[in-house]
């Protein structure tokens, strides 16, 4: 492993105070194994929890550099005593908007005593959104759970054989295909403005006309601001109202 290559996030936190050890770091990189690309507001969160039970002792978070990606080197900083004779593990979380998209299920088991590099793998386990007393506005049943394929962008029809899809669920989670990579979103509905956040995508690599379409889509999707919606066609506007994608719903 190229240890140049990795993004190094210095956490640190001060732990409230238990006998023996003097302050400790750890130190290690967190990375899985879904070929995806990090939304740009990416967080990592890095948690020491006491072992078995797992209740958290100290956490930090701190944004993961725009070059990101994996692994990410990550240090650690309890400014404190830990109980020698205690058993602790770490948590790694990384989120964007407030909701989780990789964590590890099992603690990771550290050594207070001798806090070498710990290696921890994260999963794709997307959590819930962030809780809200209030509840989101209703969005048009005809534009939810259903698969629309992209027909233009910017005007322009779309280019080669693969298609570009949408499909927003009921909770307002969103994805489909670029055309080469899978990607995943969420949206905000109210009235007929809609808002898509950063988008994820997987890494692979295609025709380069086809990644060239792939980056319009993604930054056409960024830019949305409002939606027309009319007997099987969908039309994403900007804030001037400018049609910006242009989609069709299947028929299944």
């Amino acid at each position: 492993m190229n240890l140049s290559k990795l993004i190094r996030i210095v956490l640190a936190l001060a732990l409230m105070t238990f006998p023996a050890l003097a302050g400790t770091t750890f130190n290690g990189t967190v990375t899985y194994r879904e070929k995806m690309a990090l939304p740009p507001d990416a967080r990592l969160r890095v948690t020491l929890v006491d072992l078995p039970g797992g209740l958290p002792q100290v956490g930090a978070t701190a944004s993961i550099p725009a070059i990101g990606g994996v692994p990410i080197a990550f240090s650690l900083n309890v400014n404190s005593d830990l109980d020698a004779g205690g058993t602790y593990g770490l948590m790694a979380e990384i989120s964007s908007a407030g909701r989780v998209l990789f964590r590890n299920v099992q603690p990771v088991p550290v050594d207070a005593t001798d806090a070498g590099p710990v290696h921890i793998l994260v999963h794709y386990a997307p959590g819930p959104a962030p809780f809200s007393a209030d509840p989101p506005p209703a969005a048009p049943p005809d534009l939810l759970d259903a698969i629309w394929t992209v027909t233009s962008i910017g005007g322009r029809p779309i280019r080669g054989t693969r298609d570009l899809t949408l499909t927003i669920a009921a909770d307002l989670r969103a994805g489909g295909s670029g055309g080469c990579n899978n990607y995943f979103t969420e949206t905000t509905i109210e009235g007929d403005a809609i808002a898509f956040g950063p988008a994820a995508a997987t890494r692979m690599a295609c025709a380069p006309e086809l990644m060239a379409q792939e980056a319009e889509y993604f930054a056409a999707l960024a830019a949305v601001a409002a939606f027309e919606l009319d007997s099987g066609s969908l039309r994403l506007l900007d804030a001037a109202g400018v049609p910006l994608v242009g989609l069709v719903r299947n028929r299944e």
